[in-house]
Parts: C-alpha cells; sequence; structure tokens
C-alpha cells in the first residue's frame, strides 16, 4: 500500500508520441540523450525552446494512456497523493492536464530539478506530498524512471512496452496495464 504516486508522463499516462529521430537531426544530436546533449550544448537556450515546441504540439495530440484516468480517480478517492514527474517542459504537462480535466497534486518539470534518473525530482515529490520513501512508488516506462524511483529510496514499478523488457528485472513491479496498480490502493 502507497500513500503517494508518482507518474511519469509520457509513455505511462499519456501517449505522446515525440518524432525523436526529427527532433535529433533538427538539433544536430547523433545517437546520444537528447535533453542530456541539450544541456551540454552552448546553445542551450535556443534548442531547449526547439524541444519545447516539440514538446507542446505533441502534447496538444496526446492520447491518454488506457486506464489513467480511472487509476488517478481511483487514487483520489482513496485519499493518495499522486502526481507527475517528467522531463519534458511544464507548458506540456499542464496542456495535459487541462486536456484532459486531470487533478493532480504536484507537477515537477525539468523547469523544476535536474531531470531523470536524478532522484531529486522524486524527493521533491516526496517532500510536497509529506512521504517517506517507503510510502511512495515511481510508475514509468523507462529506465529513467527506475533508476530516478530507486534512488530515491522509492518502490518502482514499469510499465511494460516492447521496448523496455529488457530493464523490466531492474523494477520492484512490472505491469503491463495501469489497472493493475490498485492492487497498491489501500
Amino acid at each position: 500500500m502507497f500513500r503517494a504516486y508518482v507518474f511519469d508522463m509520457d509513455g505511462t499516462l499519456v501517449e505522446f508520441n515525440l518524432p525523436f529521430d526529427r527532433i535529433r537531426e533538427e538539433l544536430g544530436i547523433k545517437g546520444r540523450y537528447i535533453l542530456e546533449s541539450i544541456m551540454e550544448d552552448s546553445k542551450r537556450e535556443e534548442k531547449l525552446e526547439i524541444l519545447k515546441e516539440y514538446e507542446v504540439r505533441a502534447a496538444k495530440k496526446a492520447k491518454l494512456m488506457p486506464y489513467a484516468r480511472e487509476i488517478l480517480e481511483l487514487l483520489e478517492d482513496a485519499g493518495c497523493r499522486k502526481g507527475i514527474v517528467t522531463r519534458n517542459c511544464r507548458e506540456s504537462v499542464e496542456i495535459i492536464a487541462e486536456k484532459f480535466g486531470l487533478n493532480l497534486d504536484f507537477v515537477i518539470t525539468r523547469d523544476d530539478a535536474p531531470p531523470k534518473p536524478s532522484p531529486e525530482p522524486i524527493k521533491l515529490a516526496l517532500r510536497i506530498t509529506n512521504a517517506e520513501p517507503n510510502e511512495a512508488i515511481t510508475v514509468g516506462d523507462y529506465i529513467f524512471d527506475v533508476m530516478a524511483g530507486k534512488l530515491a529510496g522509492t518502490k518502482t514499478a514499469l510499465l511494460l512496452n516492447d521496448k523496455n523488457e529488457s530493464f523490466a528485472e531492474q523494477a520492484d513491479y512490472v505491469i503491463k496495464c495501469l489497472s493493475e496498480l490498485q492492487r497498491f490502493i489501500p
């Protein structure tokens, strides 16, 4: 049973569909993580703006993942705290939250804390929710979500897809659908 639920956004709560190859090409990034490459670049601010434009466009076209609304409502009804920790920009999360009417207790973006895999955004979520790490679970679809959650001391749940099976063993729990989180709701 957990009191605080820290969700990744892209690929976990929403189907976001960022064109990563096109972004890498436009920004001149070869085979590295986009955000980390930008942070090391002398044209950082300019490139962050371009990335933000892609994220905002994707947010406007995003779809909720199966059972996302229902699980958030169940958490709300149970009095659990829930929110998003994402590597995306704040504006994209605000668009998603408004578009789908999501009631979130916190939103932490790359504008608020170092991005995952850093544990800092998860630790910030714990402070906001007044939850101890053992009272929280980090739910995501990528290794950075699992790493950040583990480093922050939370349990982790990996939402399985066809691209992430190789690191499933590193998560505490592996789920195929968000509905499986019901077993953790008090």
